[in-house]
């Protein structure tokens, strides 16, 4: 029994041992397949990580280089644009920031990044210092002067030094008015030596007019008047263009007059017909304290509306036709005679009629 037991295990065993190859290669197959998809997308990974790396690399160089460039602009503190009001960004910051250095000019001091009213006065104010327009602009001239300050004041240093509007050496450089000290101010013999005038007399003056009542008044086709008045003696002037916002620079049409008055007056001539015109008006008192209005337009008329209103204004009526094709589209009656053509040589026209005995001559009506 023991032997026949023996028989069978060890039967049983080499059956075993024969069948594990066969059972191993078909248990193996999946698993290196899957070996295989495995190692191909570590090749896959391998790749997009090189890609990545590549692409991070170039990033760091590209920031590298911003850097470097923002930099080099902070540090050379240059306005790069024209600004004015109603704009924003990190050049209107800046702009706040060297005015706010002169409490005189900028006396709220706000540093927004907004170019609102109250920065619009103070470069006004600035203007004044600088003998330039006071139209509250930042405009060519005046973003120059700034890059001038802040290369004589700032040089390479990258900040807005306190006081460098306020600072006598840095004005004259730039030839900005020089400040006034104080009733009773002594001042150190340095910035004394700076300061070539100290005039004596009346507190200055450095309110500017009030500008109201701004009307357009006698439109045509090709001028209009301009009033408005002021509540201290001032000069009058007028800049207009047919481009809204009205930025104002050295080619801007403009008409004035040196008069110092209180009820201003300005005539535009030389205007095209059926034109749409936007315009400011600005007036600066004795002492050079300067103010301008809000932007306000105006629409000048048809030559055949001119010719219209000129026919009612001298009694007449407008009325509508038939005429030969010679006549205008306002004919002169005076010259044309009556329209007695025929249907096919005639067109519908607008005519004046004066009354009996009387024509119109193109400007009124007159007898015949």
């Amino acid at each position: 029994m023991k032997k026949i037991i023996s028989v069978l295990l060890g039967v049983s065993f080499l059956f075993a041992v024969l069948c594990t190859p066969v059972l191993a290669e078909e248990t193996t197959s999946p698993a290196q397949e899957l070996i295989q998809q495995l190692k191909e997308q570590i090749e896959n990974l391998k790749t997009k990580i090189a890609a990545l790396s590549s692409q991070i690399e170039s990033l760091r160089q590209a920031k590298q280089e911003v850097k470097e460039e923002t930099k080099e602009v902070r540090t050379t503190l240059k306005l790069l644009r024209q600004l004015r009001e109603g704009v924003t960004g990190d050049d209107v910051e800046l702009l706040q920031e060297i005015l706010a250095t002169d409490p005189d000019i900028y006396p709220e001091g706000l540093v927004t990044g907004y170019f609102g009213p109250l920065t619009r006065n103070a470069v006004k104010r600035f203007q004044k210092i600088a003998g330039l327009e006071q139209v509250g602009n930042v405009g060519p001239k005046t973003l120059a002067k700034i890059n001038e300050l802040l290369t004589e004041g700032a040089g390479k240093s990258g900040k807005v030094p306190p006081g460098l509007l306020i600072a006598p050496g840095i004005r004259k450089k730039v030839d900005l008015e020089l400040l006034e000290p104080l009733p009773g101010q002594v001042l150190p013999p340095g910035i004394a030596k700076k300061i070539t005038e100290w005039p004596p007399g009346e507190e200055e003056d450095v309110t500017p007019p009030v500008i109201s009542d701004v009307t357009v008044t006698d439109i045509t086709a090709t001028s209009a008047k301009i009033t408005w008045t002021t509540d201290e003696e001032a000069d009058s002037k007028v800049w207009y263009d047919t481009t809204t916002p009205l930025v104002v620079t050295e080619t801007t049409p403009a008409v004035s007059s040196t008069d110092l008055i209180l009820d201003h007056e300005i005539t535009l001539s030389d205007l095209t017909p059926e034109t749409t015109y936007y315009f400011i008006v600005n007036s600066t008192d004795e002492a050079e304290n300067n103010e301008i209005s809000e932007e306000d337009t105006f629409t000048t008329l048809s030559e055949t509306s001119v010719k219209e209103q000129a026919c009612i204004d001298s009694g007449g009526t407008v009325e509508t036709t038939m005429c030969c094709l010679t006549a205008s589209d306002f004919p002169n009656l005076c010259l044309i005679g009556a329209c007695g053509c025929s249907a096919e040589n005639s067109h519908e026209v607008k005519t004046c009629n004066c009354g009996e005995g009387k024509c119109f001559d193109g400007e009124t009506c007159v007898a015949e």
